[in-house]
């Protein structure tokens, strides 16, 4: 039995926010927070595992990334392209050709540890986590988790599945006072430019996370922009349908993000 005064001043407790990824974030309340799960949602090929990737690189905390959706070489690429602001086709080429090079840059994200098991259960997910606290004698600041659709659950619908999915990644959140951040889908038919409203999130598993990010793309003129919109939001601002969001500067070639001076919005009438 524990009492809500006992937690003030004491470190991990639960729910401590972590360092922002981005200045948008912080202005905007979009804050991760530790023992709570986080879900970041679009269309493939949105944008998820951009800012996924950037959120754990620049956080600088131990993290455990399981990237079902991709394979090792690819997420070496995508670092190494993201930290030497490089094409990811030039990253590929150095990491073939210069790996003495492309090691010293890699050598700045020794906090990220890795599973690529590409159909992890909930067993593998626990497993690993049990490994990484074995190895370090602490749980993950952070848990990654790419993508909710490819957690592997026996003896469910698909949509129920992911429900219980997100029950358990709760639950991994509260025993281990990590910050889980999981990306998943949106329907690819709904409506919401650049980004998609709350309703879009398949398998309805809106009701667990503390918060929920959609994600989408735009252009201005040559220029693209990331949209991240918070939708959900149980400690700050937040705007269901999609259409307040913040947006960041996206290179897609080196899918290297960084904040802008100002903030593109757009509210879609068409959307009520």
């Amino acid at each position: 039995m524990k009492t809500l005064r006992r937690s003030i001043g004491k470190p991990e407790v639960g729910g401590e926010p972590l360092a922002p990824p981005f200045q948008g974030f912080q202005r905007e309340g979009m804050i991760l927070r530790r023992a709570e799960v986080t879900v970041i949602a679009g269309t493939p090929g949105a944008g998820k595992s951009s800012i996924a990737l950037h959120i754990a690189a620049r956080l600088k905390q131990p993290t455990l990334y399981f990237s079902a959706d991709t394979n090792a070489h690819t997420m070496a690429m995508r670092l190494l392209a993201m930290k030497a602001k490089i094409t990811q086709a030039h990253a590929e080429y150095m990491l073939k050709t210069d790996p003495a090079k492309a090691q010293e840059f890699l050598r700045e994200f020794s906090n990220l540890y890795w599973s690529f098991e590409p159909s992890p259960t909930l067993k593998d997910l626990d497993d690993e986590v049990s490994a990484f606290e074995t190895m370090w004698g602490r749980s993950p600041t952070l848990i990654v988790v790419d993508n909710l659709m490819d957690i592997a659950i026996d003896g469910h619908e698909e949509f129920a599945g992911m429900r219980q999915v997100m029950k358990e990644l709760k639950y991994l959140a509260r025993d281990t006072n990590a910050c889980v951040l999981v990306l998943h889908h949106t329907k690819e038919g709904a409506l919401g430019y650049p980004c998609q409203p709350r309703s879009a999130l398949q398998g309805m598993v809106s009701q667990i996370p503390a918060m929920v990010l959609t994600v989408g793309q735009m252009m201005q003129g040559q220029d693209v922009y990331l949209c991240v919109a918070p939708v959900k939001n149980r400690y700050g601002k937040a705007d269901h349908s999609g259409s307040t969001y913040i947006s960041l500067s996206f290179d897609p070639a080196s899918m290297y993000l960084e904040d802008i001076v100002r903030d593109y919005r757009q509210i879609e009438t068409s959307n009520g």
